[in-house]
């Protein structure tokens, strides 16, 4: 359901934004807390192709459907912007998704990994009440109990 959820933000996701092409967005480890509140690492990151585009609150919910790797550089990036659950749940669900697709390089997926561990456990420390929407934007779903399920399915704990 999570994953409908997410998809169904968008009917076709982008190929390229800001002339960027997404499909050649690689994940590269720049710091062990990239993408984890407070971490801001994010920002200085020079392999974020976002960092220096100043993207938008929508563009995030375009660039997520293009793949893990973007989406993780989408929602991390903007989590720099507008720290809430949401933000921290989609940045951790991507890395969660790298990690299991193996879309980073062989040497740094236990590291992607635990930003996915660090990330769902920051939703649980930092933004316990915080809320997602359905598609329609007027049904909240709470972060928490994702997180939670991603932490569990990680073979992580609370």
């Amino acid at each position: 359901m999570l994953l409908l959820l997410s998809l169904a933000c968008i009917e076709t996701p982008p190929e390229y934004v800001y002339g960027i092409d997404l499909a050649s967005v690689e994940f590269e480890l720049y710091d062990l807390n990239m993408g984890v509140y407070p971490n801001n690492s994010l920002g200085d990151d020079p392999n974020n192709p976002l960092a220096d585009f100043g993207i938008g609150a929508e563009d995030r919910w375009e660039i997520y459907p293009s793949g893990a790797v973007p989406g993780f550089y989408a929602f991390g990036t903007w989590l720099l912007v507008e720290p809430t659950g949401e933000n921290q749940f989609y940045t951790a669900q991507a890395a969660h998704n790298i990690y299991l697709s193996q879309d980073a390089p062989a040497d740094q997926l236990w590291a992607v990994r635990e930003i996915a561990i660090a990330g769902y456990s920051s939703v649980l420390e930092n933004f316990s009440g915080d809320v997602t929407y359905d598609i329609t934007g007027t049904i909240p779903y709470p972060v928490a109990p994702l997180a939670e399920e991603g932490l569990l399915s990680l073979g992580a704990s609370q």
